[in-house]
């Protein structure tokens, strides 16, 4: 098990019921615009706990998701039908072309080679690659957050040529009150890090404080984030250097 696999599989389960959801938005915008149907093949990048894989699904499709947490996988497995394999972002063990759609959902930079896994996501598609990550440009309220808890990021995407379109998405996440919301944040793998240097009392402290300007007059919480959806064409994604 690698370290950043052991991190996210701390709270799996956790974070499948408080933060997982939040992206449907930015999944059913894929479903629609790669027109995936009964019989697509569908591959997933950094899967989590599977809800894309479960949607596409729904909607007919053969969908694959790969996770490095073998705990996320177990989530996953428990609430899909889809296909799912402990597998790292980087090399992937299928042939050119296999799935129709590759999608990667706030997923690129957690490989060590974001480049590579970009270029893997090409070559293992058929036609439609989905690049779907943080709004460069549009501020988000989870990484707001999280600069003030955990510092800024290290962390890189991968070079991407010029997407055939480009999606702004807004990816509200709404909490009902203080408890839910403290264990929706302490459920994510990078606040499990901070936890370990600074302690979770600490840590809890430094979330209360950075969340207090998103707090609702009922005392729950909501959070504005904005993701860009690049989307590509195999042929074209393919000629990037």
């Amino acid at each position: 098990m690698t370290r950043e696999s052991e991190l996210w599989g701390r709270g799996a389960a956790e974070r499948a019921v408080l933060g997982a959801k939040m992206s449907v938005p930015a999944w059913k915008t894929a479903i629609e615009r790669t027109g995936i149907t009964e019989g697509t093949t569908v591959l997933d990048l950094a899967c989590g706990s599977g809800e894309f894989c479960a949607l596409a699904t729904e909607a007919g499709a053969k969908a694959t998701g790969i996770d490095i947490s073998e705990e996320m996988i177990a989530v996953a497995r428990q609430a899909s039908a889809a296909e799912f394999r402990e597998l790292p972002l980087g090399r992937l063990p299928w042939q050119d072309g296999t799935f129709d759609v590759v999608t990667a959902f706030n997923a690129l930079f957690f490989a060590d080679d974001p480049d590579e896994a970009f270029q893997e996501a090409v070559r293992v598609s058929k036609d439609y690659v989905i690049v779907c990550q943080w709004h460069p440009e549009e501020q988000s309220d989870l990484l707001t957050i999280g600069r003030q808890v955990r510092g800024s990021s290290a962390r890189r995407g991968a070079r991407l040529p010029e997407a055939r379109e480009e999606i702004t998405i807004d990816i509200p996440q709404v909490h009902p009150d203080e408890a839910t919301m403290l264990r929706g944040f302490l459920s994510v793998g990078s606040y499990q890090r901070v936890i370990e240097k600074e302690g979770e009392e600490e840590v809890v402290k430094k979330i209360r404080a950075a969340v207090e300007p998103f707090r609702m007059s009922d005392g729950g919480y909501r959070f504005s984030n904005k993701y860009l959806m690049s989307i590509f064409r195999r042929g074209q994604a393919a000629s990037i250097s």
